[in-house]
């Protein structure tokens, strides 16, 4: 029962479970969970779509894309569900999960630091008139984090292996520069302030109206400020030179694409064992994991990634991803 007024526009592709009662609020962690709680309060996982069902994620972007061939549905589903206004909208709600830790470590906040809840906005802004567990909280930042460098991690490699393809014995050095990671250690990378800011209501930017939904070169450069904000531990390290630091990016990028797929495997699987132990005859009409198109396409996908990788590396003449055990 949805109690209005509500908006849920900058908590995208959240669900809301059977028998909830939802008063009005705003609530702006995507992705989330919202059952019911204890005390009569709502209790709201930040990212559990991303982190436990990630195959309903695959599975509504494929969907979404079969239709663009209906031209009455093409207009509104010609993006990705993980695009750029939806990454700006996760690095805020992390940042903002991070800030409540570190006030509630302080000792600062309304929140009690006994209890690990946090409660309405008061404690963590945009969480409305629900609970958050630590737990929660720790799951929030964890899925928002890993989405986000995924996102920022594949439009590099996208952009490494259009330039090794593109020419031919490029150098390292070379590489480095025409991505934009040469040098990033001094002034481009800044350490990253989760102070959140003043919430502001107001329209979301519709995904066709996004510059990067059309335009490559902006997408690059969305995903290229996210990279540099999100992974100062690989870039920032003045120890490691021009090989180990790409040879770290790619690694990280392969490990965070071979998760996903065993969690959209998982997902899947967890599905499969619910509605053959509650139905009879479940397994006889439904399609199991391992043999799923959406957990193929996903096991398939990562494979890809890994392969890109692999060629990123030879084309520059590195090879630390063939000894890492990825």
């Amino acid at each position: 029962m949805i109690k209005f007024p509500v908006d849920l526009t900058s908590a995208p592709y959240s669900i809301i479970a059977a028998g909830v009662q939802l008063p009005p609020q705003r609530i702006t962690l995507p992705f989330s969970l919202i059952t019911d709680g204890p005390g009569g309060m709502n209790q709201l996982t930040p990212g559990w779509l991303l982190q436990y069902s990630p195959y309903t994620v695959a599975r509504s972007e494929v969907k979404f894309a079969n239709r663009r061939t209906a031209k009455r549905h093409d207009f509104y589903t010609g993006w990705k569900i993980l695009r750029a206004g939806v990454m700006d909208l996760l690095v805020d709600a992390r940042d903002r999960l991070v800030y409540a830790g570190q006030q509630q470590a302080a000792g600062e906040g309304p929140s009690s630091k006994k209890a690990l809840v946090f409660k309405t906005d008061k404690a963590i802004p945009g969480l409305g008139a629900n609970q958050l567990t630590e737990k929660g909280r720790q799951i929030g930042i964890r899925a928002y984090t890993d989405a986000i460098q995924r996102y920022a991690l594949r439009g590099l490699l996208d952009r490494l292996v259009e330039l090794t393809k593109a020419q031919k014995g490029i150098s390292l050095g070379e590489v480095l520069h025409q991505v934009g990671l040469d040098n990033v250690s001094g002034s481009k990378l800044q350490a990253v302030d989760t102070t959140p800011s003043k919430p502001i209501v107001d329209w979301p930017v519709l995904p066709w109206n996004e510059a990067s939904h059309t335009d490559a070169e902006a997408l690059w450069k969305h995903q290229h400020t996210m990279l540099l904000k999100e992974l100062p531990s690989i870039l920032g390290n003045n120890n490691a030179n021009d090989n180990n630091i790409l040879s770290q990016l790619l690694q990280k990028c392969v490990a965070l694409e071979d998760d996903h797929a065993k969690r959209v495997y998982k997902s899947k699987s967890r599905d499969d064992a619910r509605g053959a132990n509650t139905v009879p005859g479940y397994k006889d009409v439904h399609v199991p994991a391992e043999k799923d198109s959406v957990v193929l396409a996903a096991r398939e996908e990562a494979d890809k990634v890994k392969q890109d990788a692999h060629l990123v590396e030879a084309a520059i003449g590195t090879s630390s991803l063939a000894r890492s055990r990825l």
